[in-house]
């Protein structure tokens, strides 16, 4: 089927550090549809009935690059979805308590309450899910089993399915860096002592560090006897539907195609990187330098290697013996790598002429 018969395709994007922003808020994407008459929409500025496709991907015209958790929660209900593509990010995440807890180590949380954040109003709780993975990680890596804590619920009224996708709960601008931490559920039961620990991440953990109130117990993403820190956004996952893809393949690769050419962008262009990744992460540019890696412009290309397939592997066995998935499946079977190689090879196509 000819591509010139489709007038526009959606996309939606976590806020989390990734190439599809990039080449959103550089136009790439609108320029890479172009030649196809075809107009990219986002997700979240159609009806509200649309928006919930970010998490369940219903929408047959969808595009969405973000955290693990919901892609692998849709495919093990049955979802129609292709997984085309994967990204490591490396960002910072810890296990973090307050500067007067008297204690300092993952391992002197035996017998303590540790913040568990829950929404049981939404779709799928990746909130949850990422913080119990998160503590899960941190306190094995110490010889500590999870049944020698306190998992102490704390929850939270939140959906997740909004139109305010580039404005996040606790926001901060060029203007104003400030946060209102005590705002964000699992730091307010950190200040009030009703928790222990909290893991915490991205630009919210430097903002959080930037107050001199809390200290690091464990940074999962540094620590060398760690072999993944996975959470939901480690790796970034890159689905679309299948009959999208299946009717226009071309569609796919020249998005894939502009996804790839932002990232190359990125490694020669850090700090405008890093500008518009702050923007993305609900912070400012001090926080994302202070969240991420400096060769953070390096690792935004698309892939499907064997180090991001393991971590993804990771993250469905973790969910599957959570209780998060209703079955297991084969990520061979989910993963297309047709449409990546085809962008490369127009890629290397150009870049000969």
């Amino acid at each position: 089927m000819s591509a010139t018969q489709l007038k526009e395709i959606h996309y939606t994007i976590c806020p989390v550090g990734n190439a599809t922003y990039i080449a959103v808020k550089r136009n790439m994407v609108h320029e890479g549809m172009q030649r196809f008459g075809i107009t990219p929409v986002l997700l979240q500025t159609l009806d509200q009935a649309y928006w919930s496709a970010h998490f369940d991907h219903h929408d047959e015209l969808l595009f969405r690059e973000g955290g693990n958790i919901p892609p692998l929660w849709t495919k093990a209900k049955g979802a129609d979805t292709l997984l085309i593509g994967l990204c490591i990010l490396r960002q910072k995440q810890c296990v973090i308590t307050r500067a007067d807890a008297p204690f300092n180590s993952v391992e002197e949380l035996r017998g303590r309450r540790i913040a568990i954040p829950t929404h049981p109003n939404s779709i799928i709780d990746f909130h949850k899910a990422t913080a119990e993975h998160g503590f899960k990680i941190a306190l094995q890596a110490r010889g500590v089993s999870v049944d020698e804590v306190e998992s102490k619920i704390l929850l939270g009224e939140r959906t997740f399915v909004t139109n305010s996708w580039n404005h996040g709960p606790w926001s901060a601008t060029a203007d104003d860096n400030t946060i209102d931490l005590d705002s964000v559920g699992e730091i307010h039961a950190l200040n009030t002592g009703e928790v222990d620990a909290a893991y915490i991440k991205m630009s919210l953990l430097q903002a959080m560090m930037e107050t001199g109130k809390y200290k690091v117990l464990l940074e999962l993403s540094a620590d060398p006897s760690l072999l993944m820190p996975i959470n939901n956004e480690f790796p970034n996952t890159l689905t679309v539907s299948k009959k999208l893809a299946g009717e226009y393949p071309e569609v796919v690769v020249a998005y894939l195609k502009q996804l790839l050419l932002a990232a190359e962008w990125a490694k020669t262009h850090r700090d405008e990187a890093a500008a518009i990744l702050a923007e993305q992460n609900y912070g400012v540019v001090s926080h994302f330098f202070g969240s991420y890696y400096s060769d953070f412009n390096e690792n935004l290309t698309i892939n499907l290697s064997t180090e991001s397939v393991t971590a993804l592997e990771g993250q469905k066995r973790f969910l599957y013996d959570y209780g998060y998935l209703e079955k297991n499946f084969s990520m061979k079977s989910w993963i297309d790598d047709t449409f990546l190689k085809a962008a490369w090879k127009e890629i290397e196509a150009e870049r000969q002429q």
